[in-house]
């Protein structure tokens, strides 16, 4: 009789054991080290702070580092240093990790900029016609803030040979024109902001190129492979911080300009000069058409520009760039 009540108990203490692991595998996610993914100061993709502040990740079942880097060139480097998981970035630079050997996938459109990108020069010019023969201040040559300076110029009817480009952070281009080292320069908020109240002009703008500059959610490969669901969470997190950056405005501000030390006007401002795509507008995203907000349609164009400079040699497989499972998993 004793043994059996034994074995009863090491039968029952076993079945309490999986039916906790159950639990806990179906609420909970993670079960490993958190997922890091770099960012860098810009409001497009500031939302990630409310899905990390009001708990969406949590909720969803994974656990997020969110390391954040006042300049872009700082988080691209902990990317392909491999020091994180994934990062947010400009998409052409997802391209570019892939064509450099870093293996990497879209998972989810942040933003497409419109007057969140913005060429602001001095306030004797008018138009980007006007910078003939003068400097314009860059991220980087063959970034994806020169594609996006020449391709706006280019509208205006200028060729590259008739522009002087100059390596500048987007966060020094106001110091940079006031000490007369540029005539203008591509910046962002909170450099924006702070240039028109000292009087300089935006004359060109994101909006003009559309499609050159789309944010996106990139991760390695590996970690995708490895732990799709909480890849998956991330994504669903995301897409609910963006949804309630548009139902809660004012908290949402609240959260996004204390993280990234903006100013909440600035912040605004920020969040109204891009587009932030739902779920259905991701999902059109991630789809093969010659719309510019499809990621396949302005990678042809990305890809043709650097193809022309030497920088790639054939245009990439784009099904192997965009990963559009996870938004489509999404209900």
């Amino acid at each position: 009789m004793k043994r059996i009540i034994i074995i009863a108990l090491v039968l029952l203490t076993i079945l309490t054991a999986i039916l906790i692991s159950g639990c806990t595998e179906e609420n909970k996610t993670i079960s490993q080290e958190p997922i890091k993914i770099a960012i860098n100061v810009w409001p497009g993709y500031a939302h990630a702070f409310v899905a990390q502040e009001k708990g969406f990740f949590e909720k969803n079942g994974v656990e997020v580092e969110l390391i954040l880097k006042e300049e872009y060139s700082e988080a691209q480097e902990l990317y392909t240093d491999g020091n994180t998981d994934g990062i947010f970035e400009v998409y052409v630079d997802t391209i570019f990790h892939n064509s450099e050997g870093i293996s990497s996938k879209v998972v989810y459109v942040t933003d497409y900029s419109d007057t969140g990108d913005v060429i602001i020069g001095k306030p004797e010019y008018n138009s980007l016609a006007d910078l003939k023969g003068k400097k314009i201040g860059i991220e980087g040559v063959n970034t994806f803030s020169h594609i996006f300076a020449l391709s706006a110029a280019e509208k205006e009817g200028l060729v590259e040979s008739e522009i002087q480009f100059e390596s500048v952070f987007a966060g020094d281009v106001l110091t940079a024109l006031e000490e007369g080292k540029i005539d203008a320069g591509h910046t962002w908020e909170p450099t924006t902001s702070e240039a028109l109240e000292k009087g300089y002009k935006i004359l060109g703008k994101a909006g003009d190129v559309p499609g050159i500059i789309t944010d996106v959610l990139t991760f390695n490969s590996k970690i995708i492979k490895e732990r799709p669901k909480e890849v998956e969470a991330i994504v669903k997190s995301l897409l609910e911080a963006r949804n309630f950056v548009y139902t809660d405005r004012e908290e949402a501000l609240e959260i996004m300009s204390a993280a990234e030390n903006i100013p909440k006007g600035e912040m605004n401002e920020g969040i109204e000069g891009v587009v932030h795509p739902n779920l259905k507008e991701n999902m059109a995203a991630m789809k093969d058409t010659e719309e510019t907000t499809s990621l396949y349609s302005s990678g042809r164009i990305i890809s043709n520009f650097y193809i022309s400079r030497g920088q790639l040699s054939s245009i990439p497989d784009f099904d192997k760039i965009i990963e559009s499972k996870f938004i489509e998993n999404i209900e």
